[in-house]
């Protein structure tokens, strides 16, 4: 196994925590004590395609706001929609410290599914996220995890092969996409873990 030289973390789930019952509790007046009926809910609403294409970036925030509207009869102003959409992010107990004793000793990327409103929240909320140099955003480059050209240009855009480049990201299917792209990979599952996991993998912070 090649030395790892950069480290690419995704963001939500990762780098901050969402979430999205309390969006959903927002939009559709659900009660979050009853976490049955806000997944339900929550799957109708964010696993569909009209949502993908936000975040490949087929479709602007203003025309998501209107189908959005449209398919789920909300009545809200596109201001007010935005307040809820973004305000879904906390933060991860730990992940920041992290995130800057592995900056000191290697080069640091990101890789998120994302579309333009969270990102520019998320850089405002948690200024660490700006140090990232070049991001690597589905909304700008028009494609999704666990599409293999996600991984090239994540490791491209921190500067080094593949083979070289240690991903982290909370979902298995995109820990496998990045490891049929050349890439090694871990699961997210919490902070204490990760430091494990860079143990284990020689990666010193």
């Amino acid at each position: 196994m090649a030395e790892i030289k950069a480290i690419i973390f995704d963001l939500g789930r990762v780098l901050v925590d969402v979430k999205f019952n309390q969006q959903t509790a927002k939009f559709f007046g659900v009660d979050t004590d009853h976490p049955e009926d806000a997944a339900k809910i929550l799957d109708a609403a964010f696993n569909n395609e009209l949502f993908r294409k936000l975040n490949r970036g087929e479709i602007s925030s203003y025309d998501f706001y209107e189908a959005f509207s449209r398919d789920f009869n909300l009545n809200l102003s596109y201001q007010r929609f935005v307040d809820y959409w973004v305000d879904v992010f906390a933060p991860i107990p730990g992940m920041e410290d992290l995130f800057w004793q592995v900056k000191k000793r290697y080069p640091v990327g990101l890789l998120s599914d994302t579309d333009e409103l969270h990102w520019n929240y998320c850089r405002e909320k948690f200024p660490f996220i700006k140090s990232v140099e070049k991001p690597t955003l589905s909304f700008e480059i028009g494609a999704l995890k666990p599409d293999k050209k996600c991984y090239l240009k994540a490791a491209e855009n921190v500067g080094f092969a593949p083979e070289v480049c240690l991903f982290i990201d909370d979902r298995e299917v995109n820990v496998q996409g990045a490891k049929k792209a050349g890439m090694q990979a871990v699961l997210f599952e919490g902070v204490e873990k990760l430091k494990g996991d860079f143990k284990k993998l020689g990666i010193e912070v």
